[in-house]
């Protein structure tokens, strides 16, 4: 609310100084919160401006489910079985290969593998595991079998 100043807000010439002090009251006690609801208001804009952000800033760039890069982290002894395997590019899964490091044994499974190869390491619904066992600083081919593909 805004109260205006001049003449005709005054009565008298009397009370223009009562009516004066009270007008500058009012005046000043209505833009305290006027000045408050526009604070309010900004802050709460801003507020959902910034939250509307944070799931985009959040986000980060999804790894590709059949990703090469899963492969080139492993070992070179595990690499080159796999290069082999495969006759070609290969893409695995985040599945794909594990490690113990109780055993120092990695585990690969084929079935979260992707290449052209592959065919002759399936039979119907089993996929070949092959583990590794770390001897030294290497990792040497301790077993291969066959179970039921988990996917």
């Amino acid at each position: 609310m805004t109260v205006a100043f001049g003449p005709a807000g005054l009565q008298d010439g009397r009370q223009q100084g009562a009516h004066s002090k009270q007008h500058v009251h009012i005046f000043m006690k209505n833009s305290l919160v006027e000045d408050r609801m526009i604070v309010r208001i900004l802050l709460l804009a801003y507020s959902l401006l910034l939250a509307s952000e944070l799931p985009a800033a959040s986000q980060q760039p999804k790894d590709d489910p059949w990703n090469p890069h899963h492969i080139d982290a492993l070992p070179p002894d595990i690499r080159h079985y796999i290069a082999a395997i495969c006759k070609g590019p290969a893409r695995a899964q985040h599945d794909f290969a594990t490690y113990s490091p109780t055993e120092r044994r990695w585990r690969i499974n084929l079935e979260y593998l992707r290449c052209d190869g592959l065919r002759d390491f399936r039979r119907k619904d089993q996929c070949l595991d092959v583990d590794f066992i770390q001897i030294g600083s290497r990792f040497r081919l301790a077993k291969k079998q066959y179970r039921e593909c988990g996917f």
